[in-house]
């Protein structure tokens, strides 16, 4: 099994394309900022569940439910500590998912944070390999 067969599985395949526009209003009437490269990320992929294996908890690729499921002030600590603007497009189990600018994604939970490079990563470590922990944490910036 790799990740692009699970990315498959979700329902993606190349070239996917999916309305957005609802989805980033939500995201913004949150506080939280909905960036192009949200735009560009979540219309590609939002709306697909990964899930593998043992893990209990899909991959959820959505800007809605990570937007829901976590208080904006987080988003804002992880911005200001890295000095990108992070939007939310995911979340896995207690982790949320962002994206900065460049498109390279990141992830949260509380006040330990850190890169988690392409979606491929994401998948791979969340499913196939052992997660890498975190290497930030706020306390420490």
């Amino acid at each position: 099994m790799d990740a692009v067969t699970l990315l498959r599985r979700a329902g993606w395949s190349p070239g996917r394309s999916v309305d957005v526009a609802e989805e980033l209003a939500f995201v913004a009437s949150e506080g939280f900022p909905a960036t192009p490269a949200a735009e560009r990320f979540l219309s590609e992929y939002s709306g697909l569940q990964i899930s593998w294996g043992t893990k209990s908890n899909p991959l959820i690729l959505s800007g809605r439910v990570a937007a829901r499921g976590v208080d904006s002030g987080w988003c804002e600590a992880y911005s200001g500590a890295v000095g990108l603007t992070l939007s939310p497009v995911g979340e896995y189990s207690n982790m949320t998912l962002y994206i900065d600018p460049t498109g390279e994604l990141w992830g949260g939970f509380d006040a330990e944070y850190g890169q988690v490079g392409s979606l491929l990563d994401v998948i791979r470590e969340t499913f196939l390999e052992p997660p890498r922990a975190f290497d930030r944490r706020l306390d420490d910036d």
